[in-house]
């Protein structure tokens, strides 16, 4: 058995019994983790109340190859981020980066998504509270560029043309891009004019300004992880978060 002490973030808490909790923390140096932290909900560990989702810090684990849990040694928290429980969109955005990373981030030595993932939570947790969306939007799709996904949104996916500034397009699921309008064709998928596509630019960029269509851009980004990362079935956090926006906005 060995002692191992990693950065981690707590992104799931189950009870096991009445004084032991299961977790899943997301660490830099092992990926994902499931944890065994026996006493935790009788106060019965030194991590105390630290073991709040989402919060971030040091965790220290009893490792062993076989086990499928480890066991909690320590946790020592460091970025609490207690501001998501207390606005229901920022802990719907949180629970959007944390399900992505949960289900595709693995099982090995991830610093840089760590590191990503770090990123998204604070921007989610210290928003303004204008642009809270915004910052969801933008933290899960860099986020899906951290895994690889980053959709081409500079040129035709097609013919390779680079889009005008002014040009009307179709987002493309299945080549992960943009179509020109001559490319377009009988191809579905929903149409992206130059300000919605200046947008999604920005979100990749990291730059959450206001968006005109949340739930069009969240149901892209939904439709875009379903597609390319997640397989066949939405993210359950996505519908979740889905139900606090407004509706009665134009789908394009």
């Amino acid at each position: 058995m060995a002692i191992v002490t990693t950065g981690a973030v707590l992104l799931r808490a189950h009870p096991y019994s009445e004084s032991s909790l299961i977790l899943r923390f997301f660490t830099e140096l092992m990926g994902t983790v499931g944890v065994m932290a026996k006493g935790a909900r009788r106060g019965g560990t030194r991590a105390g109340s630290g073991l709040d989702t989402f919060t971030g810090g040091l965790l220290t684990l009893y490792t062993k190859e076989s086990r499928d849990l480890q066991t909690l040694k320590d946790f020592e928290a460091l970025r609490p981020r207690r501001g998501l429980a207390r606005h229901p969109i920022r802990f719907g955005g949180a629970s959007v980066v944390g399900e992505l990373v949960l289900r595709h981030g693995g099982e090995s030595a991830a610093p840089a998504l760590f590191k990503a993932l770090e990123a998204a939570l604070d921007s989610v947790d210290q928003a303004p509270d204008d642009v809270i969306i915004e910052a969801v939007l933008s933290a899960g799709w860099r986020l899906v560029g951290k895994l690889g996904y980053e959709p081409a949104l500079d040129m035709c996916v097609e013919c390779g043309r680079p889009l005008d500034a002014g040009e009307m397009g179709r987002f493309d699921l299945d080549a992960g891009g943009l179509r020109c309008d001559g490319c377009s064709g009988g191809k579905g998928g929903p149409r992206i004019g130059p300000g919605a596509r200046m947008q999604l630019a920005n979100l990749l960029a990291g730059r959450p300004d206001p968006v005109t269509h949340p739930r069009a851009h969240l149901r892209l980004l939904s439709d875009f992880v379903t597609y390319h990362v997640s397989g066949t079935r939405p993210l359950e956090s996505f519908g979740f978060l889905s139900t606090l926006l407004p509706h009665g906005e134009d789908p394009e």
